[in-house]
């Protein structure tokens, strides 16, 4: 590999893209461990609104998150099978709920733009920052941002 190649490479990144709500988001492919069909997500009580519940993904115990819920854009339905999108959180493994994973695409990291005072500070802190990708523009999420680890800490062991 030469110094040239290298360089490119350095100014690279995956991303996941998914829709939520007919919107497209992304998380760093770095953050992102499995997408699954996940059937059998148990309540908790007096957990948070966006918390779903939990399950066990072979062995560990993960919260999964209503992404529409946490980012404010509505509910996800309650269906026999929900789509779950398993990222690493912290310490914690975290399933968010996503309507349909569109692709995985490489993008330059000079792609992404800041967000700025486009929109509230607390929802700007979640939001990496916003990139055209094939004519449509997608929401980068920053997956350690997304939660905050002490509410995590009582619904998953990672």
């Amino acid at each position: 590999m030469t110094l040239t190649e290298k360089a490119e490479r350095t100014q690279e990144r995956h991303i996941v893209v998914f829709r939520l709500n007919g919107t497209l988001f992304a998380l760093d492919i770095r953050s992102v461990q499995e997408i699954v069909q996940q059937s059998d997500i148990v309540s908790v009580p007096g957990a948070p609104p966006f918390i779903m519940g939990i399950v066990n993904l072979r062995g560990r115990i993960m919260a999964v998150v209503d992404s529409k819920r946490l980012l404010g854009i509505g509910t996800h339905d309650a269906t026999d099978k929900v789509l779950v999108m398993v990222a690493q959180v912290g310490e914690h493994l975290v399933g968010f709920t996503v309507d349909e994973v569109v692709q995985v695409a490489r993008i330059a990291d000079d792609a992404v733009e800041p967000v700025g005072d486009l929109v509230a500070p607390e929802e700007a802190q979640r939001l990496e920052g916003v990139l055209k990708l094939d004519g449509q523009l997608v929401l980068l999420l920053n997956a350690e941002r997304l939660l905050d680890t002490e509410t995590l800490g009582g619904f998953a062991n990672g």
